[in-house]
């Protein structure tokens, strides 16, 4: 009976430490690290900065996440939905703070340090990433 008991408790905590539950901070900095890496590879992705959309720039070629911190969700973070769930300000998010490094003309490092709003839309079950200025 105590090796059940031990058996259990073990097993409730392996489900309890997941990285990757959805919603959670983990699970946004790995949503932000593939897209981040498609982008890095010159692939569609969901985290391009505005700026760099507009100004047709190269690819990053680094990034580094300065602080992450819960925050409000965007009420646009929709893809495919009519109407704005009612439990929408339920939905988890994250402000992200990262440093995004370039390459410029001259081949020298250039960062900018962009903010942005990642929120997990329970209804569609998939993250948003939004730049914020």
């Amino acid at each position: 009976m105590k090796w059940q008991s031990a058996w259990l408790l073990a097993m409730a905590l392996m489900v309890g430490c997941s990285t990757n539950s959805v919603g959670t901070e983990a699970a946004a900095r790995n949503f932000f690290h593939a897209e981040f890496q498609k982008w890095i590879a010159g692939e569609s992705n969901a985290v391009a900065t505005k700026q760099s959309q507009r100004l047709l720039l190269a690819p990053p070629i680094s990034y580094d996440i300065r602080s992450v911190a819960k925050s409000e969700p965007d009420f646009l973070a929709s893809r495919n939905m009519k109407e704005i769930p009612t439990d929408w300000q339920t939905w988890p998010a994250f402000k992200l703070n990262v440093a995004i490094e370039w390459k410029s003309e001259d081949g020298s490092p250039m960062t900018k340090v962009t903010t942005y709003l990642l929120t997990w839309n329970s209804a569609e079950q998939r993250w948003y990433a939004t730049d914020v200025f």
